[in-house]
C-alpha cells in the first residue's frame, strides 16, 4: 500500500469497472514495470500474484503465484528474462520468467516490503520496508549486504542512481534519503514534503529526482546540490507514484481522484491529464520508447495511454 490512513477517504470513488488494456488481477494493482525491450509488462497486486503480459496483444502470459500476501512492487532485471517482486509477506522473490519459477527468496525484512529496485548492471537489488529499513542485496547469491535504519517511519520507495554508487529512499517520515551503496552510509537527507512520501524516481542521467507525496504535490530535486528545484502542483488528492520519461524531459504522476498527469520538467508545467480510471491510481510507468504511459491502481486494471494524443489505447 502506498498511502497513509488519512488518504483512504478517497477510496469512495467507486463507479463501474474501467475499460482497460490488461484485465486479470482480482484486486488492487500496486505496481507495473515494462521490460527493457518494451515487449512485456509485469504487474503486482493485492491478489498476491505477479503477472506477466504481452504488451502488443495485451494477453496474460503467466501468473507468478508464490507470495503469501499482497505484492507491492515489481521490477525487471536488465536481461528481461528475470524479475523481482516485493511483498507484504516480508520477502523479495527472484523469478525466472520463462517458467514462472522462484529462483531465490531474499529474506531479512521484519515487515511489509513496500518497494524494490534493481541496479543498472543487474547485480544488486535495493528494498525498502515497513520495518523502517533500506536493504541492499546481492542478487546472484541472495545475500544481504547491508541494512540501514535512518528513516523514522515506513520506507515506501527506493531507487538506484544510474551510476550504481548511490540509492535514494522515501518514507512516511516526509523525507528522502541518499545512501552510499558501498557500506550503506547515509549521504544526505532531503526534507521538504508536508506529509508522507510515497514514491521516488531518478532521472536517466542521475542528476534529478521526482518525489510524490500525500501532501498532493510532486517535487523535482537536484541530487547533486541536494536542493528542491520545483513543486509541481495540480493533483487534488494524495500522489502515489512518479516516473521519468526515458529522455528525462517529462514526468508522470498518478494518485487519488483517478488521474494521471504528464509534466514538462523544463517548464515545470502540467501538459496533460489522463482520465479513465475509476478509482485511485497506484502506479505509473513510461515505455522505453517514450511513446506510451501505463497506469494501474484500485480499479484492478492496467491502462495504456498515447502520450502524444492523450488517448487511451483501445483493444
Amino acid at each position: 500500500m502506498r498511502i497513509g490512513p488519512a488518504a483512504l477517504l478517497c477510496l469512495i470513488l467507486v463507479t463501474s469497472p474501467a475499460r482497460a488494456e490488461f484485465v486479470g488481477h482480482g484486486a488492487v494493482v500496486n505496481s507495473v514495470a515494462v521490460s527493457p525491450d518494451g515487449r512485456q509488462i509485469l504487474s503486482g497486486s493485492w491478489d498476491y500474484t505477479v503477472r506477466l503480459w504481452d504488451f502488443a496483444s495485451q494477453k496474460e502470459l503467466r501468473v507468478l503465484d508464490e507470495h503469501r500476501a499482497s505484492v507491492n512492487a515489481v521490477a525487471f532485471l536488465p536481461d528481461g528474462k528475470t524479475a523481482v517482486s516485493a511483498s507484504w509477506d516480508s520477502t523479495i522473490k527472484l523469478w525466472n520468467l520463462a517458467d514462472g519459477g522462484v529462483m531465490r527468496s531474499l529474506d531479512g525484512h521484519a515487515n511489509n516490503v513496500s518497494s524494490v529496485a534493481v541496479s543498472r548492471d543487474g547485480r544488486l537489488a535495493v528494498s525498502g520496508g515497513w520495518d523502517r529499513t533500506v536493504r541492499l542485496w546481492d542478487i546472484a547469491t541472495g545475500a544481504a549486504l547491508w541494512s540501514a535504519d535512518g528513516h523514522g517511519a515506513n520506507v515506501m520507495a527506493v531507487a538506484f542512481l544510474p551510476d550504481g554508487r548511490s540509492v535514494l529512499s522515501a518514507s512516511y517520515d516526509q523525507t528522502l534519503k541518499l545512501w552510499n551503496v558501498e557500506g550503506g552510509a547515509e549521504i544526505a537527507t532531503l526534507a521538504v514534503h508536508a506529509n508522507s512520501v510515497n514514491s521516488v524516481a531518478v532521472s536517466p542521467d542521475g542528476r534529478r529526482a521526482l518525489s510524490a507525496s500525500t501532501d498532493q504535490t510532486v517535487r523535482l530535486w537536484d541530487l547533486a546540490e541536494r536542493q528542491e528545484l520545483a513543486v509541481l502542483e495540480g493533483h487534488t488528492a494524495f500522489v502515489t507514484s512518479v516516473s521519468f520519461s526515458p529522455d528525462g524531459r517529462y514526468g508522470l504522476s498518478g494518485g487519488g481522484y483517478a488521474t494521471v498527469r504528464l509534466w514538462d520538467l523544463a517548464t515545470q508545467r502540467e501538459i496533460r491529464v489522463f482520465r479513465g480510471h475509476t478509482r485511485p491510481v497506484w502506479t505509473v510507468a513510461f515505455t522505453p520508447d517514450g511513446r506510451y504511459a501505463l497506469s494501474a491502481g484500485h480499479d484492478q486494471v492496467i491502462k495504456v495511454w498515447d502520450l502524444k494524443s492523450g488517448a487511451e489505447l483501445s483493444r
